[in-house]
């Protein structure tokens, strides 16, 4: 019993010396999905934005909680080979002024852009080996507002009348994208005594950002990205 009551008493101070604030976050997010690609796929890290809101428990020197809510925009572009068997294409038939989509056996290149943006909950601990310089670490989940995955299609389909070219055309996959994502972070910050925190941290997802259903992807194509923010905390030390 008296062992039991210094450990109550120990939790008690703990808390007592505990500091709550909350916050205002921005920042960039740098980075692209990342799976599975065909030979001659390319691709260039896009460039978003963070703003939100968080919250932190000081527990003690070295050890903190957080939660946080912000909305986060991911973006990026690409280049890829494609071979499609069920592509929609705008069709002329030969002696009609009519056009007409017919579905069609397609393959050429497809260039295309990542603009995803969700709304990101990550729920973290912050480990500090000095007064100023911490890790920060946890999981995340994310709820997607507005996803697009799109472009333009360059190559040839085939019909019965055989081969056709096709010339950017439009191509749209926004709905084979998943809404929700979850996935891991991590990171490091630092801390000013003008109630300014600094963070640089990766973030991997940890699910496709596609549906299961979506033939165009084998395997699992991950959220990979780097955040690069500052925060203002009210009333930090």
């Amino acid at each position: 019993m008296r062992t039991i009551l210094l450990i109550l008493f120990s939790l008690s101070l703990n808390i007592a010396n505990a500091q709550l604030t909350t916050g205002i976050k921005l920042g960039l997010t740098t980075g692209t999905p990342i799976g599975p690609r065909e030979d001659g796929a390319t691709g260039q890290l896009g460039l978003g934005s963070i703003a939100g809101v968080l919250a932190e428990y000081q527990v003690n020197e070295k050890f903190g909680l957080g939660v946080e809510v912000y909305y986060t925009q991911k973006k990026s572009s690409f280049s890829t080979p494609a071979t499609v068997d069920e592509y929609d294409y705008l069709f002329q038939p030969p002696g009609t002024d009519t056009m007409v989509w017919i579905v069609a056996e397609f393959e050429g290149f497809v260039d295309g852009q990542f603009d995803n943006r969700y709304i990101e909950v990550p729920i973290l601990g912050y480990y500090y080996f000095s007064e100023r310089f911490g890790l920060t670490f946890g999981p995340y989940f994310s709820y997607m507002l507005q996803g697009e995955i799109s472009g333009t299609s360059n190559g040839e389909v085939t019909i019965n009348a055989g081969m056709l070219p096709v010339e950017n055309q439009v191509f749209d996959e926004s709905q084979h994208l998943e809404t929700l994502d979850y996935g891991l972070v991590g990171g490091v910050r630092y801390r000013t005594n003008f109630g300014m925190n600094y963070e640089l941290r990766l973030t991997s997802g940890m699910r496709s950002i596609f549906k299961d259903t979506y033939p165009l992807a084998e395997g699992v194509v991950r959220n990979i990205y780097l955040q690069l923010t500052a925060a203002y905390m009210f009333g930090g030390q």
